[in-house]
C-alpha cells in the first residue's frame, strides 16, 4: 500500500460521504436554518463539492475546475466561488439557487475525473508543492476575504492539500450537514 492508496480512499469516501447526504437531506432541509448564524445545509453541500473541485483541479493540478466548463457555471456567481470569504447572504443565495439534484450531478461529474488522476499519480508527484499563489491569482481566487482564508495552504505539498480541504475538511461538513439536519427535525416534532 502507498500514500496514494491511502489518499485515494479516503477522497473515494470524501465523494460517498456527500452522495450520502444529498440523498438523505430533504428539500425543506435544504434550505432550513437549523440555528441562527449557521450556514444552509444546501450551502455546506454546495461548498463541500466545490472544495474538492477547488482543491484539486485548480490547486494541485493548476488546470480549469469542472465549475468552470459551461454546463457547471450556474452553480456559481460572481461571489460565492467556493466559499472562502463569502458572506453570510451569498451563501444563503447559493442554497436558494442550486438544487440538491444540481449539487449531486456536479459532485459526480467532479468525481470521475478526480479518481482517475489520483489513480495514475505517483506518491513522488504527491509530494512536489503546487505552485499555490500563482493558481489562485490564475483562477480569481486571490482576493483578500478569500486569500484570508485559504493562504496557509501556501508551500503545502499536494498530498496535504487532498488530506486537508478535500477528505478532513469534508468530512468535517458531513458531520456539520448531519447535527444541523438533527436539530431541524427536532424543531420539526417540538412544533407538532
Amino acid at each position: 500500500m502507498t500514500g496514494r492508496d491511502i489518499l485515494l480512499m479516503q477522497l473515494t469516501g470524501s465523494f460517498s460521504v456527500l452522495g450520502e447526504r444529498l440523498d438523505a437531506v430533504t428539500d425543506r432541509e435544504w434550505t432550513a436554518r437549523a440555528i441562527p448564524g449557521s450556514n444552509l445545509v444546501g450551502f455546506i453541500l454546495w461548498h463541500a463539492a466545490r472544495t474538492i473541485d477547488w482543491g484539486l483541479h485548480c490547486t494541485i493540478r493548476g488546470m480549469p475546475e469542472i465549475a468552470d466548463q459551461p454546463a457547471w457555471r450556474r452553480l456559481l456567481s460572481s461571489e460565492a466561488m467556493f466559499d472562502a470569504g463569502l458572506s453570510a447572504a451569498a451563501a444563503d443565495q447559493v442554497a436558494q439557487s442550486v438544487s440538491r439534484d444540481d449539487v449531486r450531478a456536479y459532485l459526480d461529474a467532479v468525481r470521475r475525473p478526480a479518481l482517475e488522476w489520483l489513480s495514475a499519480v505517483s506518491d513522488r508527484e504527491l509530494d512536489q508543492i503546487p505552485d499555490f499563489e500563482a493558481r489562485q491569482r490564475d483562477h480569481g481566487y486571490r482576493g483578500p476575504a478569500v486569500w484570508e482564508e485559504i493562504s496557509d495552504l501556501a508551500g503545502r505539498p499536494a498530498w496535504w492539500i487532498l488530506a486537508r480541504p478535500c477528505i478532513a475538511h469534508v468530512r468535517v461538513h458531513a458531520g456539520e450537514v448531519d447535527a444541523l439536519r438533527q436539530v431541524i427535525r427536532s424543531s420539526q416534532t417540538t412544533a407538532r
